[in-house]
């Protein structure tokens, strides 16, 4: 083989390269299990459903854009938010698709043209930075959207709960009702046990010794204060009298002296 020859062969092998390397870039399907690998670095991130019309228009666009990962240096994910209920809670997800871009765990919501030249446009052009962050308790990874996604995953286990009862059971509506108002009552009051229980253990009550004191009849303590300052003054008046009645037999005696002298 000349060397004409060998560099047709090693410039078509490079050029096979590149093209089946593109052509096997396909978007990374995130779950609530690794969710927090775009965390780091830049992320474009779809949230779709397989039953969502406008999703399975748009795969073939989302798609052809991951194919620009490498050459963009950012990753391209998808989320299924029939498997991850969760995640759909805790970004906040209430239209299908929703676009995300997240860099360095700062996130924003893409509300731009679907289009795959847009789509480069903004990670290549930087127009992300036009948009505002989403920050505060929005974001996807405060305890806030944790407790919203916690919440939306157990929905989903309820409405598989009833979907059981209905479809393999037979159970009818009213029934699937009346079992679920029953465990709501039923949770309801041991979760309040369960708190008045946490309270008496960590603040223990403080039991106080209470001295019983005997209450006099309202009005009676006046009177016998009265009663009291009463004899006193009969007291006072006994002993006045007396000492007139004295001085007045002293007074007597003497004059009676006089006459006989």
């Amino acid at each position: 083989m000349d060397v004409g020859n060998a560099w047709k062969v090693l410039l078509l092998f490079c050029i096979c390269s590149l093209v089946c390397g593109k052509t096997a870039d396909k978007p990374i399907e995130l779950t609530e299990d690794n969710w927090q690998d775009i965390l780091e670095g830049e992320w474009m991130v779809e949230f779709m459903a397989p039953w969502c019309p406008a999703c399975r228009s748009f795969k073939e666009t989302w798609d052809s854009f991951a194919k620009w990962s490498k050459d963009l240096d950012v990753n391209v994910g998808i989320i299924d938010v029939t498997e991850n209920p969760g995640l759909s809670g805790r970004f906040f997800v209430t239209a299908l698709p929703t676009l995300y871009h997240v860099r360095d765990g700062v996130f924003r919501q893409y509300h731009g043209s679907r289009k795959e030249s847009d789509l480069i446009s903004f990670v290549d052009d930087y127009k992300w930075r036009d948009i505002d962050p989403v920050s505060g308790w929005l974001a996807p990874n405060s305890i806030q959207m944790s407790t919203v996604g916690l919440f939306f995953k157990a929905a989903m286990v309820i409405r598989s709960f009833y979907t059981t009862m209905t479809s393999e059971y037979g159970i009818p509506e009213w029934g699937c009702y009346l079992i679920f108002a029953v465990l709501t009552i039923v949770s309801g009051l041991l979760l309040g046990l369960l708190i008045v229980c946490c309270c008496d253990v960590l603040f223990p009550p403080k039991y106080q010794s209470v001295r019983v004191i005997q209450e006099q009849p309202q009005g009676m303590g006046d009177t016998m204060d009265r009663e009291d300052k009463d004899d006193d003054i009969i007291d006072d008046t006994k002993q006045t009298d007396s000492d007139d009645d004295d001085e007045t037999s002293s007074t007597t005696r003497r004059r009676q002296v006089q006459k006989a002298e």
